[in-house]
């Protein structure tokens, strides 16, 4: 005998309980066929969350806990988690060939075989490996889940003990097993596993996305606009001043994350517009285009603000972050009217241009490939400085993060020279997001500070902006860092 604690005191137990309602219920739990339509239910689950997931939630804890991961990733720890824990028990068994209780004649008496059984390996039981697995990666991913998924796991290696086809030490080193590839996996993925991966980005070009930050609330006022190709769309409005800056989000931005932006031009003396998008904030059409579509929106808003509200277009200021910046480069240079100018933060020259600097052209090759096909075309056509013919009295500032691969210093630069306008680089910033909680106040203010003088006819040179708000010398060659986005 190899474990004598653990091979005879729980069966004494266990023996003295017979109950043909809690044998059913045990080899019912035991029997994996009865999990399949469970597991294909789950699975299916996970695949249709893939759609719209991970994204910022708004809501309450179990909102938020089921949001923030990419569903399609945790779907592929669960079938690596339980492979591995499976082919780990498999060997270990044929090392070990410990027989099973049930089937070994010096304890076989002691116990109550009532189920059925294939193979007759023992150490350690792969039911509750597997079933830890499961467990581990779905309370790592799903902490709501956990107690839920820990007492499953616990009945499964329960019922194998009750059933009398394993010893007690079979099932806790099953669990061990499961646990420890679990871990393993999940500290491959997790980054993964927060991130929408190529297939979850290009979802965005297919599915309505949620609503993922709060709507604005007073002093915002909802405004009703129309596009210009006469879509209805909901806008805020913020009065500050007499002029007007116009605000437009990125692709993975939205209204509710461009109150701060808009917050500052208030503090500059701004009256604030955020534009709403499609494929955002409820907006009509249901998906994105990726810039060249969302043209229309800004558009509208412009004329709106122009006839209902006042605002002249010659002293309006459009602030466009991402994606945002390439429409305001778009709309600025197919206006009658020229705009007084245009901040572009993050602005990219060409979509797949800066997925190849960002992720390498194997991947954007991958990316053309999952994008639809009207939309991988659109993307292709679309040159927003194009649009932009020189003599422009229209004064363009690009801002750019030191770190930022998706629109790098380099970027900004040329758009500089070929539109006669500044170059503003932010020290030691990737890839704006606003929602990050990381971002230096002082030195985003600054940089809109810097622009604005530069849009009211200040003559400035390129600048270098520090995470302090001090200003430096535009770096002669400026580098791209591989470090945050």
């Amino acid at each position: 005998m190899l474990w004598p604690v653990w091979d005879r005191p729980l069966f004494f137990s266990v023996n003295g309980i017979d109950s043909s309602f809690l044998t059913a219920v045990m080899r019912f739990i035991t029997n994996v066929d009865n999990w399949i339509p469970f597991l294909v239910g789950c699975i299916l689950l996970l695949l249709w969350w893939g759609r719209t997931r991970p994204h910022p939630s708004i809501g309450n804890r179990w909102k938020k806990a089921f949001a923030r991961r990419n569903p399609r990733i945790i779907l592929l720890c669960l079938i690596v988690a339980t492979a591995g824990s499976d082919q780990i028990c498999y060997h270990l068994k044929h090392g070990v060939n410990r027989a099973r209780p049930c089937f070994d004649e010096s304890v076989a008496s002691e116990v109550n075989y009532r189920g059925d059984v294939h193979g007759n390996r023992s150490f350690p039981s792969a039911h509750s490996a597997n079933s830890a697995s499961l467990a581990t990666i779905t309370a790592i991913a799903y902490p709501p889940l956990a107690p839920f998924a820990f007492l499953i796991s616990f009945l499964v290696g329960f019922s194998r003990i009750y059933l009398g086809v394993h010893y007690p030490i079979d099932v806790l080193t099953g669990w061990c097993i499961g646990v420890f590839a679990a871990l393993g996996v999940w500290l491959v993925f997790r980054k993964m596993a927060s991130r929408p991966g190529l297939i979850g980005f290009t979802n965005r070009f297919r599915f309505r996305q949620p609503v993922t930050y709060p709507i604005p609330s007073a002093p915002w006022q909802p405004v009703s606009v129309e596009s210009l190709d006469g879509y209805q769309m909901k806008g805020y409005f913020l009065n500050g001043g007499e002029d007007l800056a116009v605000i437009v989000h990125g692709l993975n931005g939205s209204i509710g994350s461009m109150v701060h932006p808009g917050r500052i031009f208030e503090k500059l003396g701004f009256s604030v517009f955020l534009v709403p998008l499609r494929g955002h904030d409820g907006h009509p059409v249901p998906v994105a285009s990726g810039g060249p579509s969302e043209a229309y929106d800004l558009a509208g808003v412009l004329i709106h603000t122009r006839d209902n509200m006042g605002f002249s277009i010659r002293k309006t200021i459009i602030y466009g972050s991402s994606m945002g910046g390439d429409v305001a480069l778009k709309v600025s240079g197919l206006l009658s009217e020229n705009v007084a100018g245009v901040i572009a933060h993050g602005v990219f020259r060409n979509f797949f241009e800066a997925s190849a600097s960002r992720m390498g052209k194997l991947k954007t090759a991958f990316l053309k490939l999952f994008l639809p096909a009207s939309v991988r075309y659109g993307l292709k056509a679309f040159e927003p400085s194009d649009y932009i013919e020189q003599p422009q009295k229209v004064r363009f500032v690009y801002i750019t993060g030191s770190r930022d691969r998706i629109s790098p210093p380099e970027t900004g630069e040329r758009l500089a020279e070929d539109t006669e306008g500044l170059a503003l680089i932010l020290d030691g910033a990737g890839h704006h997001v606003w929602q990050c909680n990381d971002w230096s106040k002082p030195q985003i203010e600054t940089a809109l500070k810097e622009a604005l003088r530069f849009i009211q006819g200040m003559d400035i040179e390129h600048m270098s902006v520090d995470e302090s708000g001090f200003i430096h010398d535009y770096p002669a060659s400026p580098k791209i860092a591989t470090g945050r986005e």
